[in-house]
């Protein structure tokens, strides 16, 4: 006996096995797919100054730093479970709650920060960090990094740049010049009470240009067709330059002289050159040397998201090997610690930032070189790691050198006076990302000054600014960092600027930031901070 299902019931019974069977299909898909669209966006940045409007882009870029106001947006729906006094900010490494004020908007909250509240805060010429940290109501945290980049830039980290941009060209890209002839401040002999300085360079734009000074003396300049402009400033995106060259009478007594390009739109900028009476020569270390050096080139997890480099241990070895001779300072071999590639663990690391610095008494000097990489924590992108031989990338916070603790350890075992620290991290674009989510911004150059700097003391230098990768290349002495082959060549005399014959930190360190510039194009910016070790010697100059 068969049951007969009426019309009306066979077609409701057809409508609920198809809805069944289309359910099933959806329960079964892939939620690879799903997710693969990210967590919703909790903040976005927006620059009025310059009408970018909200982003949640990590990197953005804007004619110049004239920056007065900077949003932060808190979204829906995460804002609506974010307390206000749960919100923190920070412009370049330093906290912003002095000037940002947190008010409701319609998508959420908004932060309104006011660069020109406070004195530093305001953007400089180049790479700047906005960073936000916001903590909802069951202890969630939220973090988000920006960095923005200022098409004008500061060629010379010694000069002083200004740039004035016309009322009516707030977008438009003011003139840069990048001064070719003199490439450092002018240093008087303590008889002279003047001297007669060439002064020549490059003013790109993409404008015309009107006038070009020095000292408030109009100079004549000429049109540079577009591949001598290539040549001479190492841009490939300058549109229009022109080439100037003169001779100015500097008197002792001024504590600067001006260079300043203005175009047809009324936008100005002005590089202020110092001037001053040249500083007794460089001052030798008193007491012992040593040394701790790290260089890591082949990683345990090289193939679980952590590219192995080609030069780090190499570059490691080099600097090891220069400061055990005469001229690099004579270092004693029982007093320097080289670990490199396997010997370089967490373990190790950790032991030698408790141990082997302390050898270093209150009037000893004490040098620590890291070659390596240096990156966020993909999954917790504000905690910072210099990355060691057994680094599992999915679980750095427990297999990784913490900044946070370098610094504990620096600050709580080191009782030397005298710290020079050089940082080459960063070799590569970054750390993989299969498995994982993209990394955030790399701020690790910038918090490892932030950290460390702490005391006058120290001197410290990072291959790279914010978010640049270092490079390395057999190009430079046949395999190196370019970082490190130009501390090497700086500090066998190429640096010794005053023909003293002893390099000092601070001439060490200015020219291996221009020579890197340089040799990269612009590429990889070193950033350093020297304290008053600007006199200490740290090599002997060879005879030339």
């Amino acid at each position: 006996m068969t049951c007969q299902i009426p019309g009306s019931r066979r077609k409701r019974t057809t409508i609920s096995l198809v809805l069944f069977f289309a359910l099933l299909a959806l329960a079964f898909l892939p939620f690879g797919e799903a997710r693969s669209e990210g967590p919703p966006e909790v903040f976005q940045l927006e620059l009025p100054d310059f009408q970018v409007q909200p982003s949640s882009q990590p990197e953005l870029t804007i004619p110049s730093a004239n920056v007065n106001q900077i949003l932060i947006h808190i979204l829906k729906p995460a804002a609506d479970n974010i307390d206000y006094g749960a919100i923190t900010t920070s412009i370049n490494g330093k906290g912003a709650a002095p000037i940002a004020e947190i008010v409701a908007g319609m998508r959420g909250k908004i932060v309104k920060m006011d660069l020109k509240r406070l004195p530093g805060y305001q953007f400089i010429n180049g790479r700047n960090t906005v960073e936000i940290w916001a903590q909802n109501r069951r202890g969630r945290m939220y973090y988000s990094s920006f960095v923005v980049k200022t098409v004008t830039q500061e060629w010379n980290n010694e000069f002083t740049y200004r740039v004035e941009q016309a009322p009516g060209a707030k977008n438009e890209v003011p003139p840069q010049i990048i001064l070719t002839e003199p490439q450092r401040p002018i240093e008087f002999p303590p008889s002279a009470s003047n001297l007669n300085v060439l002064v020549s360079g490059i003013v790109t734009t993409t404008s015309d240009i009107r006038r070009v000074s020095v000292d408030g003396k109009d100079v004549r300049f000429k049109v540079l067709a577009e591949e001598s402009t290539r040549q001479l400033t190492r841009l490939d995106d300058a549109e229009r330059s022109v080439a100037f060259e003169t001779t100015s009478r500097v008197r002792a007594n001024a504590p600067y002289f001006v260079v300043e390009a203005e175009d047809k739109l009324g936008s100005r900028v002005q590089v202020l050159v110092p001037v001053f009476t040249r500083k007794p020569g460089a001052t030798p270390v008193n007491g012992q040397k040593f040394a701790l050096i790290i260089g890591i080139s082949r990683y345990k997890n090289n193939l679980k998201g952590i590219p192995n480099l080609k030069y780090a241990d190499e570059d490691a070895k080099a600097m090891y090997d220069f400061f055990q001779k005469p001229t690099g300072g004579g270092f004693a071999r029982e007093n320097m610690l080289l670990l490199q590639n396997e010997q370089a663990t967490t373990a190790r690391v950790h032991e030698a930032l408790t141990q082997f610095v302390t050898r270093a008494s209150e009037n000893d000097l004490l040098l620590i070189f890291f070659a390596g990489h240096g990156a966020p924590d993909p999954f917790y992108p504000q905690n910072l790691y210099l990355i060691t031989y057994d680094t599992n990338y999915a679980e750095m916070d427990q297999t990784a050198m913490a900044m946070a603790n370098l610094r504990k350890f620096i600050e709580q075992n080191v009782r030397s006076k005298r710290v020079v620290m050089f940082f080459d991290a960063c070799h590569s674009a970054g750390l993989s990302t299969e498995g994982t989510r993209d990394l955030a911004n790399n701020l690790a150059n910038l918090y490892l000054q932030k950290l460390l700097y702490e005391q006058d003391g120290r001197a410290i230098i990072t291959s790279s600014d914010v978010n640049e990768a270092s490079r390395e290349s057999q190009k430079w002495g046949n395999g190196h960092g370019v970082f490190t082959y130009y501390l090497l060549e700086g500090l066998k005399g190429n640096a010794d600027t005053n023909g003293d014959r002893l390099v000092s930190v601070g001439e060490l360190f200015r020219y291996v930031q221009q020579k890197v510039r340089q040799d990269t194009r612009l590429q990889q910016n070193p950033r350093m901070l020297v304290g008053n070790n600007e006199n200490l010697a740290l090599s002997v100059a060879r005879l030339r």
